[in-house]
């Protein structure tokens, strides 16, 4: 075996410091713009290499200069150089490597299409010249002084916009409009211009080359994107921390800036803009870029904190290396050898980050899927699921069967084995018979009792929780203008009828007759309304029932017509109504009772039982207290049009009930709570095959 004649065109930079202390070195390749890091051993390679000589030769060479470096590295050297493509070729058969290496990256259509729809890139310019020209006057910006007036500027706009919050909030709904979301569009635009703008400045500011500048598209989302890889030359870590950071500093600027302008404009088009550069500055800053489980800024910032190159690799392998060492115990090594507290740093964030993009690959999945028409997006749906979700874990399950030869029986395999029959057992066997359902306890005949007109109290037939009967006697009231005014009208009725007995048959008396008749009847009429209000003084129960939400009152204290004194319920004509949804609806045992919990205990779980099924899916929620939008357990999207609906997301069906008992419950008129209703056994694993059915069949329809 000869050694292989390295390429001219490579450069070696002095590399940071590396996590244990040591110095690191980086072997530039400027045809592809990628940074290797090197150890000292590869240093010494590389000075002392000799391209055409035999290897064993090479070796015995090494040997004699006393390095310490063994045969094995030089070939592992060696290896790792025909690997990136590192050296010169030549003769036919490097040349046919080369094509055949090419012909392996040419992947198949398939997989090539996955990759692209997902992400890929299309650089736009090469900044480097313009950069380097226009940052003195950016630096100018970006000053100290420059730097504290926006930060003031952005504190006054802040205590502002906290006093004036609500104003700051209604204005996300008066551009929730389709103007409304080209604006924002455009505004996002902007400020991501800025935002990469400000990593390339950085980068340049400390003497980096920006390759290039261009449009990043990620699952048909476009953003921008600035190549900082020359940053890996920096020694410095917080020099590559402060170009991480520069794209989100300068958005949070932008933010601040924006801010304090929304505070102090008058309503207009500046208003409207500085609202939205606002609201886009804090949001993308601190939702998106800001996460450090995608490869956005927040990652390269973890990383550079952390001292860490290649975080993500490392973390997984070491992620995968704990989860195999705590089901199977084979006491392997580490892949690396790390202080603990660090290693569990690495394995905790590489479980972190696999939750995340476990949910992050369920969102993209839906989301191609209801953006494409039907057939394409069950097409991508089923890619993502299968390409990013199932075959990372079948690859490490296939792991496992190779490492089958190391598993043995201990303690660390025997536990493994019990909670994977544990888990088996509470997801296959059918242990659960309990159905809980939203429900909303009715009375439907509540009466609230208020007094006619402004009284005192004589007399209280009433106590709190007292049963009473239709045309009882419940209180008395008294009003003495009201009794005044019955005795005046009955003393000028007397007055009249004296007038009327004493006429003598002149003309001036049989002109009077009308009059006096006239006026009779009209006191009659007076007298007739004042009784019926005195009569309504004396409150008669309407229904038979049960006093509730008796007040504190007293005789002879004084009530005005607005002053609720008490409530009847009628519980004869309560039930509860509850929603169960469509997978559920065969688990339902009729036969059985079932039990109706109150939200808060607010009244006493009381037995029930079903009195109709309605077999039609509920079209619009008709309790809105049960929805998700007023903090209900139903999922519901609001329809707007003549009048506001409340529509489930899935299909659920309603369950009427009545209670067992015929004791008075006290309550509300509506009290919302759950059925816990038995039904017949079902396990874990039946509900989530019969969820995914019922989704599927949904689905299908095209």
């Amino acid at each position: 075996m000869i050694t292989p004649f390295i390429r001219q065109d490579l450069n070696i930079s002095s590399g940071p410091v590396k996590e244990d202390g040591s110095a690191s070195w980086l072997l530039y390749d400027t045809l592809r713009n990628k940074y290797f890091s090197i150890n000292r051993n590869t240093i010494f390679l590389l000075r002392n290499w000799v391209g055409g000589e035999d290897i064993n030769k090479f070796i015995d060479k090494i040997r004699e200069l006393n390095i310490g470096i063994s045969g094995e590295e030089v070939k592992e050297f060696i290896q790792f150089l025909n690997l990136n493509n590192l050296v010169i070729k030549r003769s036919e058969d490097d040349i046919q490597k080369l094509l055949d290496q090419k012909k392996a990256t040419n992947k198949h259509w398939l997989i090539k299409m996955i990759h692209s729809y997902l992400f890929f890139k299309i650089p736009f310019f090469r900044p480097d010249v313009w950069l380097a020209s226009s940052l003195p006057f950016v630096k100018f910006l970006a000053s100290r002084f420059i730097r504290s007036i926006i930060y003031i500027l952005g504190f006054v706009g802040i205590f502002v916009t906290i006093q004036n919050y609500e104003t700051f909030l209604n204005t996300f709904s008066y551009f929730y409009n389709l103007n409304g979301f080209i604006i924002f569009g455009i505004t996002i635009v902007i400020v991501k211009a800025f935002h990469e703008l400000g990593h390339a400045y950085v980068a340049k500011n400390f003497g980096c080359n920006v390759s290039s500048i261009g449009l990043a598209m990620l699952v048909f989302f476009p953003f921008l994107y600035t190549d900082t890889t020359d940053a890996w030359k920096l020694t410095s870590y917080r020099k590559r921390l402060l170009i991480n950071f520069a794209g989100m500093l300068t958005e949070l600027h932008i933010a601040l800036l924006a801010t304090f302008i929304w505070s102090v404009s008058p309503e207009g088009v500046l208003k409207s803009a500085a609202f939205f550069l606002a609201t886009t500055s804090w949001i993308s800053s601190l939702l998106i870029n800001i996460s450090p489980f995608m490869r956005f800024d927040g990652y390269y910032v973890l990383s550079d904190m952390l001292k860490a190159d290649n975080l993500q690799p490392r973390a997984f392998s070491l992620g995968r290396w704990q989860i195999r060492e705590w089901i199977f115990g084979f006491n392997f090594e580490p892949p690396e050898q790390l202080l603990p507290s660090r290693r569990w740093t690495f394995i905790i964030y590489a479980w972190a980050t696999w939750v995340y993009r476990f949910f992050i690959f369920i969102g993209i999945a839906l989301l191609v899927y209801y953006l494409t028409f039907k057939i394409l997006g069950i097409i991508l749906f089923i890619i993502e699921i299968v390409w990013f979700i199932a075959l990372p874990i079948f690859r490490e399950i296939i792991q496992w069967w190779k490492l089958k030869q190391f598993m043995t029986l201990n303690k660390r395999s025997i536990s493994s084995i019990i909670l994977f029959l544990a888990l088996l057992f509470i997801l296959f066997f059918p242990w659960k018979n309990t159905l809980n359902l939203p429900a909303i306890y009715e009375n439907e005949q509540v009466l609230d009792v208020f007094p006619t007109n402004d009284s005192f109290i004589e007399n209280i037939n009433v106590s709190h929780n007292k049963i009473v009967n239709q045309g009882d006697l419940l209180i008395e009231l008294n009003n003495p203008e009201l009794i005044n005014s019955i005795e005046k009208a009955d003393s000028r009725i007397q007055l009249i009828k004296e007038k009327l007995n004493r006429r003598i048959g002149s003309a001036e008396d049989i002109s009077n007759l009308i009059i006096l008749e006239n006026e009779l009847e009209k006191e009659i009429e007076v007298l007739k309304s004042l009784n019926d209000q005195k009569d309504k003084l004396s409150i008669y129960s309407p229904i038979s029932g049960k006093i509730t939400d008796l007040s504190n009152f007293s005789t002879n204290q004084w009530v005005n017509r607005s002053t609720k004194l008490f409530s009847i319920i009628n519980s004869d004509s309560s039930h509860v109504i509850a929603f169960v949804e469509e997978n559920d609806l065969n688990k339902i045992n009729e036969e059985l009772s079932a039990v109706f919990i109150a939200k808060n205990n607010e009244i006493p779980n009381f037995e029930i039982e079903i009195v109709d099924l309605n077999v039609s899916a509920v079209e619009t929620l008709p309790y809105l207290s049960l929805s998700s939008t007023f903090g209900g357990t139903i999922a519901t999207r609001q329809i707007i049009g003549e009048k506001l609906l409340h529509r489930p997301e899935k299909a659920i069906y309603q369950i009427t009930f009545q209670p067992i008992s015929n004791e008075f419950i006290q309550s509300q008129w509506q009290t919302v709570g759950s059925v816990a209703l038995q039904s017949d056994k079902y396990s874990l694993f039946q509900n989530i095959f019969d969820t995914i059915s019922a989704v599927l069949i949904r689905e299908s329809s095209f």
